[in-house]
């Protein structure tokens, strides 16, 4: 589970930090109220797009930080698949960008956004407008299916 997104220097936004609440998270607001920078911001932090176009022009640096609560058996298979190590209860990717480079981190080691990307693809689906990504491959209909049905199909 998503719990914090921490943005700064990040086209208009200046800093923002945003809780996130169990269950179904909505972002609302007014056209230009910074809905898709900060969507943009989180698919940057997950390796998905680069920073051209959403790095704030004159600042220093630009700096995407996401903490996720991901429940013990997802933590140690990012743990084990891309030795970083494991911190009890949390997985913290972020990226930053610094003259001109990207630095890639999740729990503080520097990776590459290979391994940002991974780790998203366990922590994290975003589902936008016409994009059902998760639904539409097949390789992924069973889990969806035995994680909807629980034990009660054992």
């Amino acid at each position: 589970m998503l719990l914090n997104i921490h943005v700064k220097n990040m086209a208009l936004i200046q800093e923002v930090d945003i809780d996130l609440g169990e269950g179904l998270n909505i972002l609302t607001g007014e056209t230009g109220a910074g809905k898709s920078i900060i969507i943009g911001s989180v698919n940057v932090a997950l390796g998905a797009q680069s920073f051209k176009g959403f790095a704030k022009e004159g600042a220093d640096y630009a700096l995407v930080e996401l903490l996720f609560a991901p429940g013990e058996e997802i933590g140690r298979k990012i743990s084990k698949e891309l030795d970083i190590p494991w911190q009890e209860g949390q997985s913290i990717l972020s990226r930053k960008l610094l003259n001109g480079r990207s630095i890639n981190k999740i729990n503080g080691e520097t990776v590459p956004v290979a391994a940002l990307r991974r780790a998203a693809g366990l922590l994290i689906d975003i589902h936008g407008q016409h994009e059902h990504q998760t639904l539409l491959q097949k390789k992924n209909h069973l889990a969806i299916l035995d994680s909807f049905a629980g034990d009660a199909i054992k």
